[in-house]
């Protein structure tokens, strides 16, 4: 046996992984960006988000058309509801960069591990983490030093705040897709699910758009551009080959990873828009991320 031919493969193939993982958190670090540049209303971002990704799937949807007669009633009424919470989440959290920085959103949205805990522990009976009631009071805490100076200025008609609770109410939505997901995904594939997913969530979108007149068409070039750079880049680039690395490394691993995005996408908000968070905001910002890690680290660590 070539022992330095094996080797040599082994070390493409941890570059490989190392490439593909840093290019997903990068990748994902730019949705923020690219909804800050677009001025299309939140809900018309959100549907031609899911609706392009819904689209990039499709290819493989049909490959894998024969199991879809295989889908139970169950099956549709779990991918509908798993679409309701992920229209919910990208509603939410895309209409909450109208009104905070970039870094209070991002930061504020990802802390759905810790609902994720909550929720699973009393609804599905999961043990709470280690660390779950230290890293609760750190969030809360983090969350507090954010939220003072818009609780301050909120009577004078401050938006920062509303900002904050919408990215929060993101937060739990994404919680909710997260846990119909890994009930669903014991049985569907990654593409039927997420296809479904998708699509019940772009239809929601697109219902909701045309009970409220928010108009669908009739925008520049640029922003379908931007719809399309949203689907593929932390879409299917970002989160995308998270699913894929999940094959390949420990799911606290991944997750780990997530963190990455608000500081990639406070970075990319002071390259791009000029946009800093304040002190206050930026200590709070990494209370909450301390502790998010106390919950999602990987054990032993």
């Amino acid at each position: 046996m070539n022992l330095s031919g094996k080797y040599k493969t082994l070390a493409e193939s941890g570059f490989v992984l190392s490439a593909a993982l840093t290019t997903a958190v990068i990748a994902i670090s730019f949705a923020a960006i690219f909804i800050r540049l677009s001025e299309a209303p939140s809900m018309t971002i959100a549907f031609y988000r899911l609706f392009f990704s819904l689209l990039i799937l499709a290819p493989n949807l049909v490959l894998q058309g024969k199991d879809l007669r295989f889908l139970k009633t169950s099956d549709l009424l779990g991918m509908a509801t798993s679409g309701l919470f992920l229209a919910g989440h990208f509603y939410l959290w895309i209409s909450s960069l109208e009104f905070a920085p970039v870094a209070v959103s991002v930061v504020l949205v990802s802390v759905h591990p810790l609902i994720v805990a909550l929720a699973g522990h009393f609804l599905l009976s999961d043990r709470i983490p280690r660390g779950f009631f230290i890293s609760i009071t750190l969030v809360l805490i983090g969350t507090a030093a954010i939220a003072a100076e818009s609780i301050s200025g909120f009577a004078e008609g401050s938006t920062e705040l509303k900002g904050a609770l919408m990215a929060l109410g993101g937060a739990c939505m994404m919680a909710g897709y997260l846990l119909v997901g890994r009930r669903l995904r014991q049985t569907l594939s990654t593409t039927i699910y997420a296809s479904g997913t998708y699509g019940f969530a772009a239809l929601l979108l697109g219902i909701a758009s045309a009970l409220t007149g928010i108009p669908l068409t009739g925008y520049p070039r640029i922003e379908y551009l931007l719809f399309v750079a949203l689907a593929i880049i932390p879409t299917l680039l970002g989160h995308t080959v998270f699913n894929w690395a999940l094959k390949k490394v420990r799911a606290a691993l991944v997750s780990l990873l997530y963190l990455g995005e608000p500081l990639g996408a406070t970075l990319l908000a002071f390259i791009i828009l000029r946009e800093l968070p304040t002190p206050f905001q930026a200590i709070g910002g990494i209370i909450i991320l301390f502790g998010l890690y106390l919950v999602i680290k990987p054990k032993g660590t």
